[in-house]
């Protein structure tokens, strides 16, 4: 009977098969919508949606180039609102990175915090408008563990 391994086989292959598309199914459906893939180099991590806040500003935390005791990254600041906001203030914290420049807003503060600002006399960010900042920090590349903007926690895209 060398029919009944190959059968055997076929069988356990199409109970595998039907296993895992079952699973899928209930990793995509579970909890709502599956989150869109993170791009290669990206550290940002999903916060509450750009309706949630009040001016509509979303940031994106962006990895650039890391070397062996530090690394660049950017920020995206952008309005997904309805009106134009005239200035922003945006402090945030990576563990265990020192941030040492910035290009792109005023430093308030560097080290472990980091808190930049818009620059004076920069116009308002206009709906739909952006505004991209550059850091140089030493220590461990990875996303913050805390963001604040304009006084709210950070929704980041």
């Amino acid at each position: 009977m060398p029919l009944l391994p190959i059968v055997a086989l076929v069988l356990a292959v199409g109970m595998v098969s039907y296993a895992l598309s079952t699973q899928q199914i209930a990793l995509n459906f579970a909890g709502g919508a599956p989150r869109e893939p993170t791009k290669e180099g990206q550290v940002s991590q999903r916060g509450p949606r750009a309706t949630e806040r009040p001016d509509g500003l979303v940031v994106a935390f962006r990895l650039v180039s890391k070397t062996s005791n530090g690394f660049r990254f950017t920020t995206t600041i952008a309005n997904r609102g309805d009106r134009p906001v005239p200035s922003w203030t945006m402090s945030f914290r990576i563990p265990n990175a020192t941030i040492v420049a910035v290009r792109g807003a005023t430093a308030v503060r560097t080290g472990a915090l980091g808190l930049v600002r818009s620059p004076a006399g920069a116009p308002a960010l206009q709906p739909g408008g952006k505004v991209k900042v550059s850091y140089l920090a030493r220590g461990v590349a990875r996303g913050p563990s805390s963001c604040k903007l304009n006084g709210l926690t950070c929704t980041r895209v």
